[in-house]
């Protein structure tokens, strides 16, 4: 059962170490859409994510004998800085794993949060290389995903957007491993609102839309897109579980399209997104389904670690 209080609860505990992120009215976004559209600008959060909603809740739960270990997870760059900001404001150790080719801003932005970082091969890799490193190392693990108290943390972002726009009909975002996902579906299902809740992915990384089709969660052989935020090596299992209950279904869009959406928030809304946080507006753009209909849309805006070395290539 997922009850309110536990979502407040959680909220309450993480707010002094968050923003209540704006959600903004579009009006070119509104005329481009044919529909009323917001944009929850979750790129202003600390970290420049959401992440770090989840991570404070998670760790705020381990039990002390864990958080004395100190704790670790694998990530393209968001999730590591989540992880990174919750361990320095809660007094927690905090390792991560990533890809030998991540985004060196987000190596960077880790690494000043406080966290130790290790490069290592490949994202499935990285994820297999994770798991084994904190049992040789007795560290705790939390998924950057795939954890109940994490997505709990997480709803606090759905709660921001019921409380600040009651008649929103529609919430469109981009999923990598699902736990902004799960997290809103949470929120939804404790408030029984009627939102119709959409997901986006990469169709290099589409480990969600595949589970969906196959009725399980799968892991990907390969991921390959602009878009790291996104390209989670597979699909939580208990993420799975609350999108396949909950979303209408998960798009897959391009990275050209990610790129075109860029370049719209960019020049129109004044903002800095990095590739995950315009799939949302280029599925929206791509998809009739999605605008048609009546009641507020919100676009989720999350991933605000952009590499202005790479953007160059991009535009």
């Amino acid at each position: 059962m997922i009850k309110i209080k536990d979502l407040n609860e959680a909220r309450a505990a993480i707010t002094p170490y968050i923003h209540r992120t704006p959600l903004w009215h579009s009006r070119y976004l509104s005329s481009l859409l044919g529909r009323e559209t917001w944009v929850k600008a979750e790129l202003f959060q600390r970290t420049g994510s959401y992440k770090p909603r989840g991570m404070l809740w998670a760790m705020m739960q381990l039990p002390p004998e864990a958080a004395a270990r100190g704790t670790i997870t694998f990530s393209a760059g968001n999730a590591a800085q989540g992880l990174a900001y919750a361990g320095g404001v809660l007094g927690i150790a905090s390792t991560v794993v990533m890809a030998a080719s991540a985004n060196p801003t987000k190596v960077a932005a880790t690494k000043s949060y406080g966290a130790q970082v290790i490069l290592h091969g490949t994202p499935q890799e990285a994820a297999q290389f994770c798991l084994d490193h904190a049992e040789r190392e007795g560290l705790t693990y939390i998924s950057s995903y795939d954890n109940d108290d994490l997505m709990t943390g997480h709803a606090s972002l759905g709660l921001e957007i019921f409380e600040d726009l009651p008649d929103v009909a529609d919430i469109v975002m981009g999923i990598g491993g699902g736990g902004m996902s799960g997290g809103i579906a949470k929120a939804a299902i404790a408030q029984n609102h009627a939102v119709r809740l959409w997901g986006v992915e990469p169709e290099g990384a589409a480990a969600m839309s595949q589970s969906l089709t196959s009725g399980k969660a799968v892991r990907l052989p390969v991921v390959s897109t602009i878009a790291d935020g996104l390209a989670a090596p597979s699909a939580g299992e208990l993420c799975f579980d609350l999108i396949k209950e909950r979303f209408e279904t998960v798009h897959l869009v391009n990275d050209e399209q990610i790129i075109e959406a860029m370049k719209i928030l960019m020049s129109r809304l004044k903002i800095m997104p990095e590739p995950a946080a315009c799939a949302g507006l280029a599925a929206a753009l791509a998809q009739p389904e999605i605008t048609k209909g009546d009641g507020p849309l919100v676009l989720v805006i999350s991933g605000g670690n952009l590499d202005l070395n790479a953007l160059k290539n991009w535009l």
